[in-house]
């Protein structure tokens, strides 16, 4: 079937897409964004062909590499997440506005393998995420700041402590190969217990993780190598 009449949108490029072929892509993306979900980055365009019901040469030609195929997925999820730091700034109450954050971002981790890969593993290299990953630290030490501020979040706790927590809680859903997906939510009740601000607390005797190494431990990512097309190379 030729790639039909114009009317959408979607871009391909600085080219505006065919209705079919927009289908396609939408297709391709919302099959790779549930793959990823579920297995995390190491499957291959094969596999997400199989998934969307399209052969591996309609893949190819909507995302020529792996990369182009996992920023056009994951680029919003990173998006939403700064949006939801924001949203929490602006709660009236900063402890309450701080937990709200870590619990939605640590329920995107737990529920979407691709995007803990990409996020505080560093797993797939792309200009724009690291851009969008950087762009979440002033949100994240404004949220920490205002909580510190407020009396309600103990003064030791620093930005780098986050993703480290965010890692134990994902190692713990982990933990239960999908018995109980859900555990994190106990866990997390625990550590809020333990970073909420109490007169009678006694201080921690435990530097945290610098910033340089949380960051070298989180990336910098390394490029994959593009995947050739079917019958190249």
């Amino acid at each position: 079937m030729a790639e039909g009449s114009r009317g959408t949108g979607a871009k391909d490029g600085d080219r505006p897409l065919r209705r079919d072929a927009a289908r396609n892509r939408e297709r391709i993306v919302r099959a790779a964004r549930e793959v990823y979900g579920l297995r995390g980055l190491g499957v291959t365009l094969d596999d997400v062909a199989r998934h969307a019901g399209v052969g591996v040469g309609t893949v190819y030609r909507r995302f020529p590499t792996k990369e182009a195929l996992v920023r056009a997925v994951f680029e919003q999820d990173l998006a939403m997440r700064q949006q939801s730091a924001r949203q929490a700034l602006e709660h009236p109450d900063p402890w309450r506005g701080l937990v709200d954050f870590l619990m939605a971002m640590t329920a995107d981790l737990a529920e979407n393998r691709g995007l803990h890969e990409v996020l505080l593993l560093g797993s797939h290299s792309s200009e724009p995420f690291e851009t969008a990953r950087g762009g979440m630290r002033p949100h994240l030490e404004a949220l920490i700041r205002r909580a510190q501020d407020s009396g309600q979040l103990r003064a030791e706790v620093v930005p780098s402590d986050i993703p480290v927590m965010q890692q134990m809680l994902i190692a713990a859903a982990q933990f239960t190969q999908g018995r109980r997906p859900d555990i994190w939510r106990r866990y997390i009740e625990i550590l809020l217990n333990g970073l909420r601000q109490r007169p009678d607390d006694p201080p921690l005797t435990t530097p945290g993780l610098s910033d340089p190494l949380v960051e070298q431990l989180m990336g910098p990512v390394r490029p994959e190598p593009a995947q050739a097309p079917p019958g190249e190379g």
